[in-house]
C-alpha cells in the first residue's frame, strides 16, 4: 500500500514527545507545563513556557495529533480504491468494497492485540514486585505484589474489557495510562469507515461539504476526537482530488468550500504579486503550533483569551473539552500545513524519524512500563554516585541544583535508549505479529 512517508515521522515524532514528556511528569518538570502566564509569577516567566518550545511539552496535543493522522492514513488508500471502482468499464468495481470491509475487520487486532499484550506484561510485572512507582488511589491499587492473583487476573479481565468499549467509556487508567487514547482510537477509525462507506457514491464536492458540515456539528458538542479523525479523511480527500496534476478548476472548487481560503483566492485576482497559497500554508503552520502549545493551566491563559469568543456554548467551559478541541483545530492546520509544503515534509522524511515512525505505536505502549519499573532505581543510582547520598524527594533533591540535574538527564538518557530498543523489540515481535494474525484471520473468515 502507497505510504505518506511524512505522515509516518511526524507520528514517530509525536509518540517521542509523549514518551519525553511523561518522563518529566510528577513533580519533575512542572513548570513546563504551566502557561507563561501562570501564578505564581515568581515561580513561571521561562521560556520554556512559551511557544514554539513549549510544543516539546504538548503530550496531550500530541493526541489529537495522533488521531488526524489515523483519519488520513487509514482512509488515503481506501479513497483511491474507490476512485478507482468508480471509474466507467472498471471491471473490479467491487475492489473498493472488499478493501474497506478487509480494512474494517484488520482494524480491531492492530489496534488492540498490542495493547493485550502489554497489559498482561505489565499486570505480571506489578504482580512480582517489579514495579518502583507509588500510585496514589490506594482503592483501585488496593492490591499489593505476590497477593491475591484470583484479584489480579480478574482485574485485567475487566480492564481489557474497559478499553474495548466505545460506546460507554470507562475512566479505568490501569497500569497504562496512556491507553485511555485506545476506545477513541478504534471508535474514530469506525467512524471512518462508516463515513467513507456512506459517500462513496457523492460527487466530489458534495462529499467534501458534508465533511465539513459533519465536523462543525462535531465539534460544536465537544467531540474533538470525532472531529480530529474526520479532519483526517477531509485532507485525505483533498489529497485524492487535488493531486499535483489537477486542472485549475478543481482547485478552485476545493478552495470555495471554505470562505476564508475563498477571499484569499478572490484577492489573488487583485493582488497577483501575492502568493496566498504560500501566505495560507504559513498561517496555518505558525496558528496551528500555537494552539497546540495551548499550556495545561486549568483555563485559558494570556494570549489565547480571545478562543473564548470562539467556543462552543455546549463545552460549558470544561477545560477537558476546551483545551482538546482546540488542540484539535491546531493539530488539523500543522497536518494540512505540512502537508502542502515540500519543504515542512524535509525533516519528516530522515532516516531517524522514519525510524521512529516505524516504532512509534509501540514506543507509545510502551513507554510507560518502562519509566515505573526502572525510572526511580537508575535516578536513585546516578544521584549516589553524584553525592554518595541517598535520594530523597524530588523538592529536597532540587535544591542541589548540579546534581540534580546531572541525575535526571543521564536518567532521561538511559530510558530513551531502554524505550527505544524495546519498542524496536515489541515492533518486531509483537506489533508485525499482530498485523499477521488479523491477516490471517481476514482469510478465515472471508468468502
Amino acid at each position: 500500500m502507497d505510504r505518506t512517508t511524512w505522515l509516518d515521522g511526524l507520528r514517530g515524532i509525536a509518540a517521542a514527545v509523549v514518551a519525553f514528556d511523561h518522563y518529566f511528569m510528577g513533580g519533575v518538570l512542572d513548570v513546563a507545563f504551566r502557561s507563561f502566564w501562570a501564578d505564581p509569577p515568581e515561580e513561571n516567566r521561562r521560556l520554556i513556557q512559551l511557544p514554539p518550545i513549549r510544543v516539546l511539552f504538548a503530550s496531550h496535543a500530541m493526541v489529537s495529533l495522533f488521531f488526524v493522522i489515523s483519519g488520513y492514513a487509514i482512509s488515503i488508500n481506501l479513497l483511491r480504491a474507490r476512485n478507482q471502482a468508480s471509474r466507467p468499464g472498471n471491471p473490479q468495481g467491487s475492489d473498493f468494497l472488499r478493501r474497506l470491509s478487509s480494512a474494517a475487520t484488520r482494524r480491531i487486532f492492530r489496534i488492540y492485540l498490542p495493547v493485550f499484550v502489554i497489559a498482561v506484561l505489565t499486570q505480571i510485572l506489578f504482580f512480582c514486585g517489579v514495579y518502583h512507582w507509588h500510585f496514589d488511589d490506594g482503592i483501585v491499587w488496593g492490591r499489593r505484589p505476590w497477593t491475591a492473583p484470583f484479584f489480579h487476573l480478574t482485574y485485567l479481565g475487566r480492564y481489557c474489557l474497559d478499553i474495548m468499549n466505545i460506546i460507554q467509556f470507562h475512566d479505568n487508567p490501569g497500569l497504562n495510562g496512556q491507553l485511555w487514547t485506545m476506545p477513541l482510537e478504534f471508535r474514530g477509525s469506525c467512524v471512518i469507515y462508516l463515513t467513507v462507506l456512506a459517500l462513496a457514491s457523492w460527487k466530489p464536492t458534495s462529499r467534501r461539504g458534508a465533511l465539513i458540515v459533519m465536523m462543525g456539528y462535531w465539534f460544536y458538542y465537544g467531540l474533538w476526537d470525532i472531529v480530529a479523525f474526520l479532519a483526517g479523511l477531509y485532507l485525505a480527500e483533498g489529497k485524492i482530488a487535488s493531486p499535483e496534476s489537477a486542472s485549475s478548476s478543481q482547485a478552485d472548487e476545493e478552495v470555495k468550500l471554505l470562505l476564508p481560503l475563498y477571499i484569499s483566492h478572490r484577492w489573488t485576482k487583485h493582488f497577483p504579486a501575492v502568493d496566498f497559497s504560500r501566505l495560507r500554508v504559513v498561517f496555518s503552520f505558525v496558528f496551528g503550533l500555537y494552539l497546540i502549545c495551548l499550556s495545561d493551566d486549568g483555563h485559558l491563559p494570556p494570549g489565547y483569551q480571545f478562543l473564548r469568543h470562539l467556543q462552543s456554548s455546549r463545552w460549558d467551559d470544561e477545560w477537558s473539552v476546551v483545551h482538546r478541541s482546540w488542540k484539535a483545530v491546531g493539530s488539523v492546520l500543522l497536518v494540512y500545513a505540512i502537508g502542502k509544503s515540500s519543504l515542512l515534509q524535509r525533516p519528516f522524511n530522515s532516516a531517524p524519524v522514519q525510524y521512529l515512525g516505524r516504532i512509534s505505536f509501540s514506543l507509545y505502549l510502551i513507554h510507560q512500563a518502562v519509566y515505573r519499573i526502572a525510572r526511580e532505581p537508575v535516578r536513585n543510582f546516578i544521584w549516589w554516585l553524584v553525592t554518595r547520598e541517598d535520594y530523597a524527594t524530588v523538592e529536597n533533591a532540587s535544591s542541589r541544583v548540579l546534581p540534580f540535574a546531572f541525575s535526571w538527564m543521564v536518567t532521561l538518557l538511559i530510558m530513551g535508549a531502554a524505550v527505544v530498543y524495546l519498542a524496536d523489540l515489541f515492533t518486531r515481535f509483537v506489533d508485525v505479529k499482530s498485523v499477521l494474525f488479523a491477516k490471517r484471520f481476514e482469510k478465515l473468515v472471508s468468502r
